[in-house]
């Protein structure tokens, strides 16, 4: 399954986010949390799909972004499907909004992985 729209869980706290991954995200599992300073990140794994999602968190432990990373080859597949959730992009990025807050998702393709990025959008 390559579902891009269950990504946002801005503004959750960690402990939250890890009760609603295990009930909302079949085969993802938790692999591990860093501490760097001020910040730091949960992440999990869905080996069975090859897909990791990074929660990164600030000081208190609330959520700023998520990055859902997938194979390569799925590029195509999840830009089709941000196109036809958010509309068409020139850049590989669209907004929208959501509870009075504008987000931004972001599609990034590196040379392992594809990437889709959920933040709050700057002003």
């Amino acid at each position: 399954m390559c579902s891009v729209k269950s990504q946002n869980y801005i503004s959750m706290h960690k402990d939250e986010i890890r009760t609603r991954v295990g009930q909302e995200l079949s085969g993802f599992a938790f692999a591990k949390e860093i501490y760097n300073f001020d910040r730091s990140f949960i992440k999990f794994e869905n080996s069975f799909e090859e897909q990791t999602l990074i929660f990164m968190l600030n000081a208190d432990g609330f959520c700023t972004s998520v990055s859902r990373m997938y194979n390569t080859w799925m590029f195509n597949k999840l830009k089709e499907q941000l196109a036809e959730e958010y509309g068409k992009s020139k850049n590989l990025r669209w907004t929208y909004r959501k509870d009075r807050n504008t987000y931004e998702v972001e599609l990034v393709k590196g040379d392992w992985f594809t990437t889709v990025v959920t933040r709050l959008k700057k002003e």
